[in-house]
Parts: structure tokens; sequence; C-alpha cells
């Protein structure tokens, strides 16, 4: 395996203010010495494993998901499947960070892989092997399916996350500060988005000044492209003054951790 580095959207000026992540490709060897050194002397919270003829030999895959866990390299990351995944491949590459699957599957293997991907919260997407989309090509969650997952992997912070962002966007603010605590605690790699969603919560509940400070907290460094975009909406909301209807950020959680 070998990475490379690329960068999203720019969220400042300059190359060193845009959000970097690796992309990593499959050369024949299973070593992840490389993308540990890259992850570590980069700096990189997001990866995207780009070839899906290495998720087709399961053992293997599963073996490298639990290397990175005893390497503790806490990054989030994406796969592109082309074979139908199992039960078992698919909670191993979660536990191991995997956020996001993007699946071609033909019509019968599509239902199963969908099955369990759903059982454990990825953000999917699916496509028919010509390249066509399904009917629902971008699968999303009910409150409900996020508190089983989270519950079934209790101690993983991307699935508490995801179940903070749940709650916010069902309008249960009263509810996000639990599962977003133990995100936090649990460390979610990427602390910027964290803070976010705490600045969607403050402006939600018409705290500008607040949620205007912890933007500012989330902007150190290279964050994601969302946090300068909340910025510069909340500035632009309270140079006009303002209005009774409070300024509505943008979440995004499902974009969050990754770059198409």
């Amino acid at each position: 395996m070998y990475i490379e580095k690329r960068f999203a959207s720019p969220g400042g000026n300059g190359r060193d203010s845009e959000f970097a992540y690796g992309s990593v490709r499959f050369d024949g060897d299973w070593d992840l010495e490389p993308v540990e050194r890259a992850v570590r002397d980069r700096g990189l919270r997001v990866l995207a494993f780009e070839d899906p003829a290495m998720f087709a030999d399961h053992e293997r895959v599963v073996e490298m998901c639990t290397d990175m866990r005893v390497r503790d390299l806490n990054v989030l990351w994406s796969a592109r499947l082309d074979t139908v995944p199992t039960d078992g491949l698919l909670k191993a590459m979660r536990l191991a960070g995997c956020r996001r699957v993007a699946m071609t599957l033909g019509p019968d293997e599509a239902v199963e892989g969908l099955f369990w991907a759903r059982r454990y919260g990825y953000d999917i997407r699916i496509r028919n092997v010509d390249g066509t989309p399904y009917t629902a090509e971008r699968v999303t969650y009910s409150v409900s399916e996020r508190e089983a997952v989270a519950q079934r992997l209790p101690g993983l912070h991307a699935s508490q996350f995801d179940l903070a962002v749940a709650y916010y966007r069902a309008g249960r603010y009263a509810d996000v500060m639990l599962p977003l605590g133990k995100a936090m605690t649990l460390r979610f790699p990427l602390n910027e988005l964290c803070l976010n969603l705490l600045a969607c919560l403050s402006a939600a509940k018409h705290y500008p000044d607040q949620a205007a400070g912890l933007l500012d907290q989330a902007g150190y460094g290279c964050p994601h492209p969302v946090v300068f975009r909340n910025r510069e909406l909340l500035r632009a909301w309270l140079a006009s003054g303002g209005d009774l209807k409070g300024v509505r950020l943008r979440l995004e959680p499902e974009e969050s951790a990754f770059v198409e």
C-alpha cells in the first residue's frame, strides 16, 4: 500500500490552509507501515481506500483492520467495494475507522450488502454494476436506527457522533450532548466537527456569539471546509443585523469525513 496526499476545498489562503486527506492505493503489499508513517508525519485524519479489488479478500482485510487498531491508527476512512461484503467484514472495518462504503453491486448482492452496511451505520453509496444508481442510491437513517447502531457499537466514537447528529437533525437538542461528549472522549478524529456541531446547536438556540467562538476554535489548523463556510454564514448574518429566525449553520454530517 502507498498513500497520496490530496486536498479538499480551500479553507483559507494557500494550500497549507486546505483540508488534507490521504488516498490509499493498493499495490499488492499489505504492509501498513507506509500508511501509518504518512498518517503520523502528515497529520492526516482521513483516508480513502480507492481500490475495490483489495476488499475482495475478506480475511486479509479483517487482519488489516485488526492491525490498524493495534497501531492505534485513529483515522476515519472510506472504501470502494465491488464484491458483496459480509457481517464480519463490515464490522471489522467499522471498528477500525471506516465510515463510508461506496458499493457497486448487482441487485441481489446489493440487498445483502445494504443490510449489513445499515446494521453498522455506514454512510452508504450504492450503484448497479453498470453504474446506474438504485432508487435509493444514498441511504439515510432514522434516530432509532442510529440509537441501535450506537448500542451495537458503544465504544465506537463515530457511532456516538452520528447519533448526536441524528438528535440535532430531529430537533432533539437536549439529547445531543451525551453522545457528542462520548464521541469526544473516545477521540473522534475530526474534533472540529464536534465543535461545529456545538456551534450549530448554539445557533439553533439563538446564541450566535457562542457559536462564533466555537467556530473560531474549530478553525485552528486545517479543518474541514464546512467550518469556514459556517464562519462566513455567521459573519454575514451578524453584519446584516440578524433576524428573529436566527442563522441556520451547515452541519453536513454525511460529508464531514470524506471527499469525493
